[in-house]
């Protein structure tokens, strides 16, 4: 029987979007872009003080209403941009909404400097989770789009089958 695959996902600007789809194209998965109700500017140097504020001190924004129940779903995708070391803000508020114990999950982040121990306080975060596996990227819209596409490919190939 085939997995049921859902992506799950916030962008602020983009990266995390990219990578998302490219896994949907290569998984004919389901997908949820995360959106909260009041989102930060993405343009301006305003975005890294609330953002990284917000993600230091572990807030959770309240989120537009989410259709798709993660429970439903054998795989799940998770992406997110660091922000301050640490996973965004509505990842947050979406994983205290919802208990993906004992769900296979695969995780993936995007970020403009470095990825701190982002994936690391992620896993700490669903520790009753089942990690296949995990990527790492640096601004791929930015710094190798089609690198980027190639790695996702190959990642989920090896997660999928």
């Amino acid at each position: 029987m085939p997995k049921k695959i859902l992506i799950i996902y916030y962008s602020l600007t983009g990266n995390t979007k990219y990578i998302a789809e490219i896994i949907k194209e290569a998984t004919n998965a389901d997908i949820l872009p995360i959106k909260p109700i009041k989102e930060l500017n993405p343009k301006g140097s305003m975005k890294f003080i609330w953002g990284g504020a917000q993600a230091s001190m572990k807030k959770k924004p309240k989120l537009e209403p989410i259709e798709i129940n993660p429970n439903d779903y054998d795989m799940i995708f998770i992406g997110t941009p660091v922000w301050a070391w640490t996973f965004s803000p509505p990842i947050r508020s979406f994983l205290a909404e919802y208990d993906l114990s004992g769900k296979s999950v695969a995780l993936w982040i995007c970020h403009g400097g470095g990825p701190g121990k982002t994936l690391e306080k992620l896993k700490d975060y669903i520790k009753n989770s089942d990690v296949l596996g995990e990527l790492d990227f640096r601004d791929p819209l930015k710094n190798d789009p089609e690198g980027a596409k190639e790695k996702v490919l190959e990642w989920v190939k090896e997660i999928v089958t």
